[in-house]
């Protein structure tokens, strides 16, 4: 007979053997599969007097062809998915539950904190489950089991912390956020979310526990069948290996794999499309136009929109006025349906700059694009204006999925576009003059700038930013991402005593690295060209996630902070790593100058990189004025 019942709170399976009452009237003894603990035999209603705590056991017999005897399903089904939580379970939730309330990048809305907070105490739950029947085994193999009365003592005492740590969890969160979203700039939060929040986070927590109640039934059900047949230890040996397996299929090959299908779908006709206002150029300094050698059609969305919005010539003139060396800014694109390889994409980038007679101008920029194929028009328009349309961009275009799905799966391709659009453009800008080619400037921001940085890497910090000063007269990154390989070199091996989030390497003499505007003010004879510079914010967490923030203690929570991270921003295990997460959704919700929005460093990043002849900071602060309400 196989034998389903409960010993305290937790589901015991085991085998009883099938022979007859012995001569004094006892029943055979029955094991758990589980923990090698007794079992309450649903023949023998002395074994749970034995044992207090335990409940009506469920028995399912078979007795050969007849199967399982399906009289008892009813009660079997009431004693696994609406048996009580666990105390273990419950306990970790609610700690889990209040360390999602701390802040930690970036303000969270509260939906977002109904997500984080949801996930985390259903994680807590699964591990506080798993640590109690490991706790409950060692008592019982001691013979210490708690008695009725001190369970009862504990789930009274813990129902009161429960209280208690809730009503002063909702009663002090709106004051932790709204803190925090005075650091950026955010409007505050009132009480009136809370009620929202606590269902959206009832609901979460639910969904996951019910899910979880499922899938450990299956597992309990799969091991007691196997442990008909096989020793306990190999049968849980066998289950294990079938979870996991299991597992790794559903997430990679089912649920992985189809939504990335889905999402090629989708984006792949996104990209089609084009934004509203957006229309062909006329114009031959243009990708797209007439005179062009790259089709409008070919462009992408993004691309259309890079070509369409170029800044036109009374753009510039109502920021330089009575200037009469303006230029119209040229600005080439290729897509990925414009040409079949990186190669040959990039092949045809520089036709097309040849055609538009980019090599003549002033400033000739390179760059990478993000996933899209976006590329920050506040980026584009700065540089434009900087040096009055004596400017040639060129990007290519390498994936048309978000720039969050790219770095998941397209993040090769970013670096291997990067590569290839940056090794064609110097081939043919290094044959020509010295003293009249254009000043070859390296751009990327986010996933933009970890391609941009892949056709310099070097074995390390020093090889690899000599690659950079070697092969270029300047580079500009913006909003680097974790994986950065030249970053992480560079932040890995910076000065001691400098904070990652504003490291010193090699005393700032090539490369520097700004949070903000201000940081590039005043006159530096120090940083001699061709520059490097980074910028990032202290709170981005496109550059602060590390996916061991869920085991390990993240560098953005050290002493001293950034100035945009609160104090109360801590670091807790697991629970640091969902918020990271969250994070990372929101990184464009914070204004500019903080998260992943860096609308308005790019005047003042490119000034300190490739400034015109002549400028100023005051030109810089009034060109971020004049592009202020754009």
């Amino acid at each position: 007979m196989i034998v389903i019942g409960t010993y305290g709170e937790r589901p015991h399976m085991g085998s009883c053997s099938a022979r007859p009452r012995t001569s004094s009237g006892t029943a055979p003894r029955c094991r758990c599969w589980w923990c090698g603990s007794p079992t309450p035999d649903r023949r023998d209603t002395s074994h749970a007097g034995r044992y207090p705590g335990t409940r009506a056991s469920i028995g399912l017999t078979t007795t050969g062809s007849r199967g399982w005897d399906v009289s008892q399903e009813p009660a079997r089904h009431r004693g696994w998915l609406w048996r009580r939580p666990t105390f273990g379970g419950v306990a970790v939730a609610l700690l889990f539950w209040w360390w999602s309330l701390d802040p930690s990048m970036l303000p969270r809305a509260w939906s977002a904190q109904a997500a984080v907070s949801g996930l985390s105490a259903a994680i807590g739950y699964l591990l506080g489950t798993l640590a109690g029947y490991g706790v409950a085994a060692v008592l019982r193999r001691f013979g210490r089991t708690p008695s009725p009365r001190v369970r009862r003592s504990g789930w009274l005492a813990l129902g009161v912390v429960a209280v208690v740590v809730v009503v002063a969890g909702l009663a002090l969160w709106p004051g932790w956020q709204n803190q925090q979203r005075d650091l950026v700039g955010m409007a505050h939060v009132g009480p009136a979310v809370l009620a929202p929040m606590v269902a959206a986070t009832l609901v979460v927590f639910g969904v996951l526990f019910l899910v979880g109640r499922v899938v450990g039934h299956g597992i309990v059900l799969l091991d007691g069948l196997l442990a008909r047949r096989l020793p306990r230890l190999v049968a849980h040996a066998v289950t294990a290996a079938v979870f996991l397996v299991a597992a790794v299929v559903v997430t990679r090959d089912v649920v992985a794999d189809g939504f990335f299908d889905w999402a090629n779908r989708r984006f792949a006709a996104v990209d089609t499309t084009t934004d509203p206002g957006v229309t062909a150029p006329t114009s031959p300094a243009v990708s797209g136009s007439p005179a062009s050698l790259v089709p409008w059609a070919t462009l992408g969305e993004y691309g259309r929109s890079f070509v369409a919005q170029t800044t036109s010539p009374a753009k510039l003139r109502a920021f330089h006025a009575a200037a009469d060396d303006l230029m119209e800014p040229i600005r080439v694109y290729v897509g990925l349906r414009s040409a079949g390889s990186p190669d040959e994409r990039a092949a045809l980038a520089v036709r097309e700059l040849e055609r538009t007679g980019a090599f003549r101008r002033e400033v000739l920029a390179v760059v990478t694009v993000t996933g899209t194929g976006w590329v920050d028009p506040d980026a584009t328009s700065a540089v434009e204006y900087l040096h009055g349309g004596d400017t040639a961009l060129v990007g290519l275009q390498y994936s048309y999925l978000p720039s969050w799905i790219s770095f998941l799966v397209d993040r090769d391709e970013a670096g291997e576009a990067g590569t290839a659009l940056y090794r064609h453009v110097h081939r043919r800008w290094s044959e020509l003059p010295a003293e009249s080619r254009p000043r070859l400037i390296i751009f990327g921001e986010s996933l933009g700038s970890y391609g941009a940085e892949a056709a310099f890497g070097g074995p390390d910090a020093g090889a690899s930013l000599a690659n950079l000063v070697d092969g270029a007269d300047g580079a500009l990154f913006t909003g680097p991402t974790e994986a950065n390989r030249i970053w992480n070199q560079l932040t890995d091996d910076r000065e001691p005593g400098s904070p990652v989030w504003r490291p010193v390497y090699s005393d700032g003499t090539r490369v520097r690295f700004a949070n903000r505007p201000a940081d590039l003010e005043g006159p530096d004879q120090a940083w001699t060209p061709p520059r490097v510079l980074y910028v990032h914010h202290p709170s981005d967490p496109v550059g602060n996630w590390r996916p061991d923030s869920l085991w390990r203690r993240p560098e953005w929570t050290e002493a001293p902070r950034g100035y945009d991270i609160p104090a109360r921003a801590g670091w807790f295990p697991i629970v640091t790593g969902v918020q990271e997460v969250a994070d990372l959704i929101a990184g464009f919700s914070a204004p500019s100058g903080y998260g992943h929005n860096y609308a308005i460093d790019f005047v003042s990043g490119w000034a300190a990189v490739a400034p015109p002849v002549r400028w100023t900071e005051a030109d810089s602060a009034r060109l971020q004025q004049h592009l202020a309400p754009e």
